[in-house]
Formats: C-alpha cells, sequence, structure tokens
C-alpha cells in the first residue's frame, strides 16, 4: 500500500489511466487479430486471381510470345517464367492455398487435377527490391515476408511457373496503434486531471472550512453552491457550525452568569464573616478564602467576555507588540528584554495577541525574575520565545498547566500565584489564530515557552 499516491485526485487519475490503456491495448489486440485474418485472406486472393489471370495469358499466347510475355509481366511482387519442365519448388506444400489458387484458376482452366497444380510456401528471398518492398509493407503493418510459388501445366503440358509476394502475418502494434495509444494516454491525463481537480474541489473547500473552524468558531460560513450533493454537504456544515456556535455561546453565558451572580452571596458571606464573634485569626483565614474564591469568580467572568468578545482582524507588527509589552514590564520594575531591527507582521487580533505575550511575560518576570524575549522567522511562520531564569515546572506537569485552573503548588498562594486561567487563555488565543504554545525546561535551566504563529493567522503562510 505503500507504493500507492497519497492523494485521491493522484489515485483516480492513476486508475482512469491503468482501466482506459489496458482497454486501449485490448480493443487493440482484437482490431490487428481480425484485420490480420481479413488482410490475409483479401490479398492471397488478390495474388491468386492474378496469377490464374497470366496463366491464361500465357496459354493464350503463341509459343515464340510467351517467353517475352513473361519477362513483360514479371515485377518485383510477381515473377512470371515459362518452360518445357516445371521449375523448382522450394517450402512446403499446402492444401489451403492449393484449394484457393485452383478456385482462381477454375473459370479459366476448368477442373485443375492434383498433378497439374503445385503450391508450395516459403520464406521470402532478400534481395534489394523485396527487402524495400518489405520494409513498406511493414510501415503499414503488413510485412511480405512470404513467398507463393505456383507450378501450372498448361494445356499443351508446358509450364507456366510463378512466385509471388504475399503479406505474412499483421503486426498487432503498427506504429499507427501505438501513436493512438499515446494520443488516448495524453488525452486521459488531461481530461482526469481537470475532471479530478472540479470534483475535488468542494472537498478542499471542506477541508479549509474544517480548519477555519476548528481555530475560530464565528469563522463565515461555507458557501452552499455547486451540484446537489455538494450543496446539501455543505448545509449540514453550516448547520454542524450553528449548532457548535449555540453550544459553544451557552456555555460562555452559562459561565458568567455564575460568576456574576457568585459575587452577591460571596459579599454576604465576607459582611456575616467580618460580624461573627470568633478570634482574629480565624476570622483572617475565612476572609482569605472569600478573597480568593472572588478572585477565581472575577477570573472566570473576564475568561468568559473574552473568549465571547468578536475583535476582528488586521495586521499586526509583532515586533512593536512584544516591544512595548517589554517596555511596560521595565517600567513596572521588572526585568525584560526584546531585541528585534525589522518588522514582523501577521494577521489576528491585537488585543488578543496582547494578551498573549503579556501573560507569557508576566509569568517570566513573577516567577523567574527576568523575560528574555526572542523572535525568528520560519518558512511559513514566526516563533516568538519568552525564557527566564526561574525553578522551571516538572516535566510531567507541563502540559497540565494549560488546563484552566490549574496552578502549580509552589503558586498557590493568591498573593504570588493567579487563578490557573492565564496559560489556558494563552494557548486558546494562539491555537484560534492558528498556531500553538508549548513549554520546555532549557538544560541551562530556567523555563522556555515557545510560540509558533503563522504569518497571517489561518495556518497559511503570508504576510
Amino acid at each position: 500500500m505503500r507504493l500507492l499516491p497519497d492523494s485521491i485526485r493522484t489515485r483516480t487519475i492513476l486508475v482512469l489511466l491503468v482501466g482506459l490503456t489496458v482497454s486501449h491495448l485490448g480493443s487493440i489486440v482484437v482490431y490487428s487479430t481480425d484485420r490480420e485474418s481479413a488482410l490475409a485472406r483479401a490479398n492471397e486472393h488478390l495474388y491468386a486471381e492474378r496469377v490464374a489471370t497470366l496463366a491464361k495469358l500465357i496459354d493464350a499466347a503463341p509459343l515464340p510470345l510467351r517467353q517475352p510475355l513473361t519477362e513483360a509481366v514479371s515485377s518485383d511482387k510477381v515473377q512470371v517464367w515459362w518452360g518445357k519442365e516445371m521449375g523448382s519448388l522450394r517450402g512446403h506444400p499446402e492444401g489451403a492455398r492449393w484449394r484457393m489458387v485452383g478456385e482462381a484458376l477454375r473459370p479459366y482452366f476448368g477442373e485443375i487435377a492434383p498433378d497439374r497444380l503445385h503450391v508450395t510456401v516459403a520464406p521470402a528471398s532478400h534481395d534489394v527490391a523485396s527487402q524495400w518492398l518489405s520494409a513498406f509493407h511493414l510501415r503499414h503493418g503488413c510485412p511480405c515476408n512470404l513467398e507463393l510459388q505456383v507450378a501450372l501445366k498448361l494445356k499443351d503440358a508446358s509450364w507456366a511457373n510463378f512466385r509471388v509476394q504475399v503479406p505474412g502475418p499483421v503486426s498487432t502494434w503498427p506504429l499507427q496503434s501505438l501513436l493512438s495509444t499515446l494520443v488516448m494516454v495524453s488525452a486521459t491525463l488531461l481530461l482526469a486531471s481537470w475532471a479530478t481537480g472540479w470534483i475535488l474541489a468542494p472537498l478542499a473547500s471542506f477541508a479549509r472550512a474544517a480548519e477555519r473552524l476548528g481555530m475560530d468558531v464565528n469563522t463565515p460560513p461555507l458557501p452552499e453552491g455547486g451540484p446537489k450533493e455538494v450543496r446539501a454537504a455543505s448545509h449540514a456544515f453550516n448547520q454542524m457550525q450553528q449548532r457548535i456556535m449555540s453550544f459553544v455561546e451557552d456555555r460562555l453565558q452559562m459561565l458568567a452568569a455564575i460568576s456574576h451572580d457568585l459575587r452577591t452571596p460571596i459579599t454576604r458571606l465576607r459582611l456575616r464573616t467580618e460580624q461573627l464573634p470568633i478570634p482574629g485569626f480565624e476570622q483572617h483565614k475565612m476572609l482569605s478564602d472569600l478573597d480568593e474564591l472572588e478572585q477565581m469568580v472575577s477570573a472566570s467572568l473576564d475568561f468568559a467576555k473574552d473568549e465571547s468578545a468578536e475583535e476582528p482582524s488586521r495586521a499586526i507588527d509583532l515586533a512593536a507588540l512584544l516591544g512595548s509589552i517589554c517596555d511596560d514590564a521595565v517600567d513596572a520594575g521588572h526585568k525584560a528584554e526584546f531585541e528585534w531591527d525589522s518588522r514582523l507582521v501577521i494577521q489576528g487580533r491585537p488585543l488578543a495577541m496582547k494578551r498573549l505575550f503579556a501573560n507569557l511575560v508576566d509569568n517570566a518576570t513573577r516567577y523567574g525574575h527576568t523575560a528574555r524575549v526572542t523572535a525568528a522567522e520560519r518558512q511559513d511562520a514566526i516563533e516568538v520565545v519568552i525564557e527566564d531564569d526561574g525553578p522551571g515546572i516538572p516535566p510531567d506537569q507541563l502540559e497540565k498547566v494549560f488546563k484552566p485552573f490549574y496552578r502549580l503548588d509552589h503558586s498557590r498562594n493568591k498573593g504570588t500565584g493567579g487563578m490557573g486561567l492565564g496559560l489556558a487563555t494563552v494557548r486558546s488565543i494562539a491555537r484560534a489564530h492558528g498556531g500553538d504554545v508549548t513549554l520546555e525546561n532549557p538544560p541551562e535551566g530556567g523555563l522556555r515557552a515557545v510560540v509558533r504563529l503563522p504569518r497571517n493567522g489561518d495556518g497559511k503562510a503570508g504576510a
């Protein structure tokens, strides 16, 4: 199976090409076989009639004129001579050809006795004229490679001898057949390439639409055009997209509503806790738990709002954005650096991109005390790397930290750790732009975050 082409288009063209070529070659074999038999019979009857006609002329001619007559009627195809004795015949006798020549002679000589007529078949002689004639006939698929030899006893007991070059077996693969096969193969390749491209175009549109839908549920619907089956599939795809959009919107609204409604009971619990006659230390711990719970509710509400926001996509200078984020971090008293001299233009949502890289730079300065930001242009994407000097992340938790509300043990303190939504938001934004975010622990220590984004924000290259 590894030898088969990988694409549907190539496989379809291969099946059509092989099938039609085999069918065409089979038709040529059948046609050539029938043509061979028909041509052989027609030519042999023609030469037998010619032998009979010449024999009649020689028999009717006076004796002094017979020798000049045979010399006059002889040619490259038919050699004729007359004599008192039967000429020497080479080859082997054939009953079928004897009967054929006898039938041709009957109108002129009546019933021919076996001792009056001798017919043999031998390979053609290779003189210059015969070679030229054979080459001529070979180009037409009819090589003259047989010699029909006839000796007829005339009424006066003299002998008329004939040596006739007749076509042998016809070539199954003449030049015309090979040319027609080449034309058929070329036409099949052209038509199959055009037809498969036309038929598979909707499938390519489906693939692009599915890719866009995986990155952005609010992508424009698929045009419902083309043949009936394509329209039905497009309509089903658009309905699926509408259901997914409705499902996501309902869940985000539910999360926002729950987060919003939880604020009121949290506020009431705070007021009641402050009024409880309990020791100050216990009261402080209860208030701290309520503060943390309120922060989680606020983070959930912000996350739902960000996910449901519809920000238009436009060209972004990523170098300027990263530079401004690092400058803001330095102004806030953190150590951050970014060096890049030219522009890095991508297609994306500006506020979402700013939040993505701001979260990563903030994490690097908070837990690693410094943020070193570098960028590299790849063939079809831009790769941004943020490194810090922190303790890193255990290898078994490098993927877990991207889950919503997942926090490492050492960052559970509300003063130093977040709510566990920062990296979840970062990966969600990157994947919505057709890219991704990965974390790794460099050998020299610290943590490295690698952000890979396509140039135009939808998985395709382009500035």
